[in-house]
């Protein structure tokens, strides 16, 4: 059973009967979700205050909209940069500015409008960059979004009674069928309701793969 509380293209909220442990596993199986992010940066000029490092590792952070690509290890040029599997993207700014992530081209794979440098006067900051699909357990900046879960009654404190830790265990067991409120939270990359579905379907590979290695 699965009822929705709140759901906008950012963020979705729902209360399930699930149990525990499967959300647990879903939940986790969101950073196996292929994911579009910035991964090498070639600088050409930067007169900025920020080092070129700094620059590379804000523009890691800045959310890409899927673009449908393959992982570099699937691509048919095996993992060498093409079309399919990786997308080029330029700036070129000239203070006085503030140079923000809608300033790249070209601008529809940028998500949200974000901050990247601040520019004075003749200053200059320009570089192209190469984004990769990729997946949230090799690195963060390919994480999707916040996925988090709650018992819809919050077990109460074990260090305020007798028992502590072994305590809290019991009453985990105790309350494994109870009611799950599950929070999702979209970076941008893809809609928060397909952060669940794609989870899914990682973690239904995930065990298909699995089942085939131990046979």
């Amino acid at each position: 059973m699965i009822k929705i509380t709140n759901k906008s293209d950012e963020k979705i909220e729902f209360k399930t009967d699930m149990p525990i442990s499967i959300a647990n596993a879903i939940r986790r199986s969101v950073n196996s979700i292929p994911i579009l992010a910035i991964d090498e940066l070639e600088i050409s000029k930067n007169d900025s205050a920020l080092y070129d490092e700094i620059v590379a590792h804000r523009m890691g952070l800045v959310p890409l909209k899927d673009e449908g690509l393959k992982l570099p290890n699937e691509c048919s040029c095996n993992g060498k940069g093409c079309g399919k599997c990786t997308v080029k993207l330029k700036l070129k700014a000239k203070g006085p500015c503030t140079v923000y992530s809608t300033d790249l081209s070209p601008k529809g794979s940028i998500a949200h409008k974000m901050p990247i440098d601040l520019l004075d006067k003749d200053q200059e900051l320009e570089f192209v960059a190469i984004a990769k699909m990729g997946l949230g357990k090799n690195h963060s900046k390919f994480s999707p979004g916040l996925f988090f879960y709650k018992y819809s009654e919050d077990i109460e404190d074990p260090e305020a009674k007798d028992g502590g830790f072994k305590k809290l265990i019991e009453d985990v067991k105790k309350d494994e069928n109870k009611e799950l409120e599950v929070f999702i939270e979209s970076w941008g990359q893809i809609k928060a309701k397909d952060i669940f579905i794609k989870a899914i379907d990682a973690l239904t590979n995930n065990l298909k793969e699995f089942s085939k290695n131990i046979k």
